[in-house]
């Protein structure tokens, strides 16, 4: 009976994995099936990526996400980083509602959130523009930055800091050569969390989205539509295998950059 649980919970989990990877695994065979129906028998073909690479609307639809995903992450992190230092040094009478609110932003529904931003860029006269597209992925994208780096300033020993203040460094350098370097996997992650929030943002973008400007999840919602497209499936495979290598940056970024810093930071001292 020992050993049958073992097998069970193995099996469980090949289960589960299958039912997770089936989809992705089932849109990047289609593109690479030369049936525009995904009809058997499979027969290799890189057609659809050629399809789509003269479908000019969906690559003006991606270089507008990719625009704003970017946009969006530089704000947010800047913001993120110096409002996470803020919290940190501050007390729970501002932590508590602060923390609640990038909380309620994760939490409440991305068409709830939608509809508000609608409202109020209405009342201060943006309405939907691209100003309104950029303000609302950032206000978005926020929480994420801000968890991480506080969750991370947290931990940090504040005798660091006070060591290099004791050596003679003011704020800006105790900033940039302890508390950057410790942080900074916190800093790269948190911002690209930022950016795959943007770029997947469909209901912001459907909602505020200034007329005659497509971005790529509002456009791939108004062609499948009428039906999934082979060349949809190539773009999707895409960026499937773009997503796969940000986390396995981020992730090797996050167990390495710190220890790098830190080298290349000894390093100078001993040069010096």
């Amino acid at each position: 009976m020992t050993r049958a649980v073992p097998r069970l919970l193995k099996a469980y989990l090949v289960v589960v994995l299958t039912l997770m990877a089936l989809p992705l695994v089932s849109v990047m065979a289609l593109s690479l099936n030369e049936s525009a129906y995904g009809t058997l028998p499979f027969s290799f073909s890189t057609r659809w990526y050629e399809a789509l690479a003269s479908n000019s609307s969906l690559v003006q639809a991606l270089i507008t996400s990719l625009n704003l995903a970017v946009q969006a992450m530089v704000f947010a992190t800047i913001v993120g980083t110096l409002l996470s230092l803020a919290l940190v040094r501050s007390g729970k009478a501002v932590n508590l509602p602060v923390n609640g609110l990038l909380l309620a932003l994760l939490t409440v529904p991305a068409l709830v959130l939608a509809a508000g931003f609608v409202i109020v860029f209405d009342w201060i006269g943006l309405g939907s523009s691209s100003t309104s597209l950029v303000l609302a992925s950032v206000v978005t994208s926020l929480p994420f930055v801000v968890l991480i780096v506080s969750g991370r300033l947290r931990d940090l020993d504040p005798n660091l800091a006070q060591a290099a203040r004791s050596l003679g460094a003011g704020p800006v350098r105790v900033f940039t050569t302890v508390t950057v370097p410790l942080v900074g996997p916190a800093i790269v992650a948190g911002a690209m969390l930022a950016f795959l929030t943007t770029f997947n943002n469909f209901a912001i973008q459907l909602f505020l989205s200034p007329i005659g400007i497509s971005t790529l999840p509002v456009q791939i919602y108004s062609m499948v539509r009428l039906g999934v497209t082979p060349d949809v499936n190539a773009l999707a495979t895409l960026i499937i295998l773009a997503t796969i290598a940000l986390v396995v940056v981020i992730t090797w970024f996050s167990g390495n950059a710190a220890r790098f810093l830190s080298t290349s930071k000894n390093s100078e001292e001993n040069d010096g």
